[in-house]
């Protein structure tokens, strides 16, 4: 199993390839180091609220397709947001994307909002410069909500746009290649797949394997769902052999307590 995200080191939307993680490499590397946080949930339905995990997530693995740009392991950031999480944080503020953007290691952070879902749907994107601040790309998107595949491919070329990236014919036919394999087309989907994401976040396995059903059955294609999958029921797995360990060391334990 290649890194993620497509490549993925261990599921595509659970890690990276050329990712930076708790420990990067000290060799020199001309591409730029890109964190994308989740996105925003600003339409106010609850029920949204896990919607900008998958969308980051399959971001990155968009991204990932493009050499130049290394990207932060999702696994790593999420062990960054954690209090951020808790406290409810709006990664699209600018001066928290940029404090974000520092704890990360990043050069550039990538936040983005999405405002609406129905009947249509409207992404807000931002690209920011983290040792300076500025923003150096904005972007919207508007389509219909089960043409996510569009929106998706919308936004990846004006996230490389903004990182003032020149994609050769070659590059781009590899992005929309792997976009392609990736493929997930309707808002229902990807609100499942997100959702999976965040019980996976919250280590709850089992539910994130029976929230991943309906997606394995709508995006059977998809190969970052396909990786996604195998990857949360192989920590599913793990965790049941530990409980088990954990269980039988207690019984053994309780035989030669003293009276």
């Amino acid at each position: 199993m290649r890194s993620l995200v497509v490549g993925l080191i261990t599921s595509a939307a659970l890690v990276s390839p050329r990712v930076i993680a708790s420990n990067p490499p000290s060799a020199p590397s001309t591409a730029k180091t890109v964190a994308v946080l989740y996105f925003d949930n600003n339409t106010g339905a609850r029920d949204y609220d896990n919607l900008g995990r998958g969308m980051a997530s399959m971001m990155i693995t968009d991204l990932s397709a493009v050499k130049d740009i290394q990207l932060v392991e999702r696994e790593h950031m999420q062990d960054v947001l954690k209090e951020q999480e808790a406290q409810h944080t709006k990664y699209y503020d600018q001066s928290t994307a940029v404090q974000t953007g520092k704890l990360l290691g990043a050069e550039y952070i990538v936040t983005g909002a999405f405002i609406s879902v129905q009947p249509s749907m409207r992404i807000d994107t931002r690209v920011i410069r983290v040792q300076s601040g500025e923003i150096v790309k904005t972007a919207k998107v508007v389509g219909q909500q089960d043409s996510l595949f569009a929106l998706q491919q919308h936004l990846a070329d004006s996230l490389v746009d903004g990182l003032s990236i020149a994609l050769s014919p070659e590059q781009r036919e590899q992005l929309r290649a792997q976009q392609q394999r990736d493929r997930i087309d309707h808002l229902s989907t990807m609100t499942s797949y997100s959702q999976a994401l965040g019980l996976f976040d919250a280590g709850d396995y089992v539910g994130a394997t029976e929230k991943m059903q309906p997606v394995i059955r709508d995006a059977p294609n998809s190969l970052v769902v396909q990786l996604t999958y195998d990857e949360i029921k192989r920590r599913a797995a793990d965790k049941a052999k530990d409980k088990a360990k954990e269980k039988i060391t207690g019984g053994v334990r309780s035989i030669f307590k003293r009276p």
